[in-house]
């Protein structure tokens, strides 16, 4: 069951045109999908760096990041 306040907003996009309720459900989706990426988790690409100072990244770089969980982790240990 709705809870009131969306029972309320429902009943006001009742009132609203085909063309306006459209509207409001393609702002309605871009502001979920800007909340969407906004905790997106970034990974790595590898050589994005490449042109920084420093060294680039190699592959081995790579296999260093990786995670790799013990059992005991996994267990909940």
């Amino acid at each position: 069951m709705a809870s009131e306040q969306l029972e309320i907003i429902l009943n006001q996009v009742q009132q609203l045109s085909t063309e306006d309720q459209m509207q409001l459900i393609e702002l309605v989706a871009e502001r979920l999908a800007e909340g969407r990426h906004a905790g997106e988790r970034r990974y790595l690409v590898y050589g994005e760096y490449r042109n920084a100072s420093g060294h680039e990244s190699t592959e081995e770089d790579f296999k260093l990041a990786e995670w790799h969980p013990t059992e005991e982790w996994l267990n909940g240990e």
